[in-house]
């Protein structure tokens, strides 16, 4: 099989352990295959032969909180410029814009019809307070940019806000969600997880295994106190071991995931969409 590719299969990761299964399959397959850390990387947009056969995008916007800020916006350029080549890319350019921006999340979300728990957009601290005429409390201001639950504090008052309105964090791109905090259905959210615009599989995830409102299963995406992104532990385990249970998933939350999923171009995806209590989100 090897043979029939002309390049090797680009894998775009910038963490050390999310495409281990990844590359252990290739190899055993014969496979080549190249990991690309973009922390760390340059293209030249005057080279217009194909490095790869394809490329496995898993840029993740939590790389900041490993101190790889600087992947955020330099991975769209390369993934638009890989595609510019003609190169596959599996969750392209389109998808990566989606997976950055809890907002154009929201966007797509109304335009799918898919329910969201009310929120707003604000890039200021000012408007985070006006932002109080259309939103609930208690209600949690989360990053634009996020990732594995980073920045997202909640709020139970006005007073609580505005005690604490100096010390939010904004994020890399200097913009807030003001969002309805929702309590989950028996402290538990599902998980939808999508292929190529289709249902794959759904998974329950007892609140319990995850940290706060960090709600990613995989144990390696589990931060420790010091607010340092953990690097040990598998994809798909939870850092306890316990509350992560495989579901068939409400027929509604199935469709939804594979709607929001194919009008965010994401090839593979997954997103809380029951009961999160920091809100469904579109990541691959």
């Amino acid at each position: 099989m090897s043979q029939a590719l002309k390049a090797p299969i680009g894998i775009l990761d910038e963490h050390p352990e999310w495409s281990a299964r990844l590359i252990a399959e290739l190899t055993q397959r014969g496979l080549p295959w190249e990991k690309i850390d973009h922390s760390s990387h340059g293209f030249d947009p005057r080279d217009h032969q194909p490095a790869y056969s394809v490329i496995v995008n898993r840029t993740s916007p939590s790389s900041h909180t490993r101190g790889h800020k600087a992947v955020l916006f330099y991975a769209e350029a390369l993934l638009a410029h890989a595609e510019s080549l003609g190169i596959p890319v599996i969750n392209p350019v389109t998808a990566y814009r989606f997976e950055k921006s809890k907002a154009l999340q929201l966007g797509l979300f109304e335009r799918l019809g898919v329910r969201y728990p009310r929120a707003l957009v604000v890039n200021h601290p000012d408007q985070v307070l006006k932002a109080l005429d259309r939103v609930r409390f208690p209600l949690v201001v989360k990053p634009n940019v996020g990732g594995s639950g980073a920045g997202i504090v909640r709020f139970i008052s006005r007073e609580d806000l505005v005690q604490r309105l100096d010390t939010l964090d904004f994020g890399p791109d200097g913009t807030v969600l003001v969002q309805e905090y929702l309590e989950s259905d028996e402290d538990a959210i599902v998980r939808v997880e999508v292929l190529d615009g289709q249902y794959l599989y759904a998974i329950r995830i007892g609140l319990e295994a995850v940290a706060g409102v960090n709600l990613c299963p995989a144990g390696n995406c589990q931060a420790p106190p010091g607010g340092a992104t953990e690097l040990g532990g598998r994809p798909g385990e939870a850092e306890t071991g316990r509350g992560v249970n495989r579901v068939g998933g409400p027929p509604r939350d199935r469709g939804n995931g594979s709607r929001v999923k194919r009008g965010g171009a994401n090839a593979v995806g997954g997103g809380g969409t029951a009961g999160s209590e920091a809100g469904g989100e579109l990541n691959h």
